[in-house]
């Protein structure tokens, strides 16, 4: 694996070259999430991990004052486009992974052929009123003015279950604790990034949108309006949660291989 910069690193295919696809993780996690993906694209695809700023081996973000998602894909496009130049490309994002990734596909600064994402976790194109907006604000609140181990204790346990922080083992829980601060950045660009729904109508690449059964409100609030906003989209559900990515790969993995 070559490694193009601090966190983002490529990988050739074993064997002959349908496309690239660029993996793109969740918060508090990075592009090794995609261990198991990797092992089933790499036969036929070369492979773009990405190191979300904060996350793994990539550098801490610069400018925290007015974190917005357009420095991950400053960052992500400074790299790729000199090497990649016109090229299409798959991108495959989770949670966070996939907000980037779809707003990525709205801009088309890069070539972007498909589009797979679970669960992206695009919270500003919901309405202020509406149930799962309401619902991640009171989670991004109840975050604001805690310490460093109880906003990542209320982080973890949204997207997993009660208690499921405190089950990990301690050295997990300090990594995890150690990224807290990003994490928050992470929400306060997804709540407040300048696009909105009908923005997304400009993604003309086809999407797929893999759903947990079991998910949180708020992420299921923001795959329904995606659904109705994007030109060519197609939803499929596992059994899984948030996480599923993780806890499932065994379901989720083949969808995204069927669809690419």
């Amino acid at each position: 694996m070559q490694e193009l910069a601090p966190g983002i690193s490529y990988l050739a295919s074993q064997g002959e070259v349908k496309g690239t696809c660029v993996l793109l993780h969740s918060s508090q996690s990075s592009n090794a999430q995609w261990k198991l993906l990797v092992q089933s694209l790499n036969s036929e695809y070369n492979i773009v991990g990405i190191d979300l700023l904060g996350y793994g081996r990539a550098p801490q973000v610069e400018s925290a004052s007015h974190f917005r998602l357009q420095q991950e894909i400053d960052r992500i496009e400074d790299v790729l486009v000199p090497i990649l130049g016109d090229q299409p490309l798959t991108l495959i994002g989770h949670s966070y992974g996939g907000a980037v990734a779809l707003k990525m596909a709205q801009q088309k600064h890069v070539n972007v052929e498909r589009v797979v994402v679970y669960e992206p976790v695009s919270f500003h194109v919901l309405e202020e009123d509406c149930p799962g907006m309401q619902e991640i604000r009171q989670v991004s609140d109840a975050m604001h003015g805690k310490d460093e181990v109880e906003c990542t204790r209320t982080f973890i346990d949204y997207w997993n279950q009660p208690g499921y922080f405190d089950a990990l083992p301690t050295r997990v829980q300090q990594a995890m604790v150690a990224q807290s601060a990003k994490v928050a950045l992470d929400f306060d660009a997804l709540l407040n990034d300048e696009l909105n729904l009908d923005d997304y109508q400009q993604v003309d690449a086809p999407v797929l949108i893999i759903q947990g059964e079991y998910t949180r409100r708020s992420a299921r609030a923001v795959v329904k309006a995606l659904s109705t906003a994007l030109q060519s989209v197609t939803v499929k559900r596992v059994q899984a949660g948030h996480m599923g990515p993780l806890t499932h790969p065994a379901e989720v993995n083949p969808l995204i291989l069927d669809f690419i």
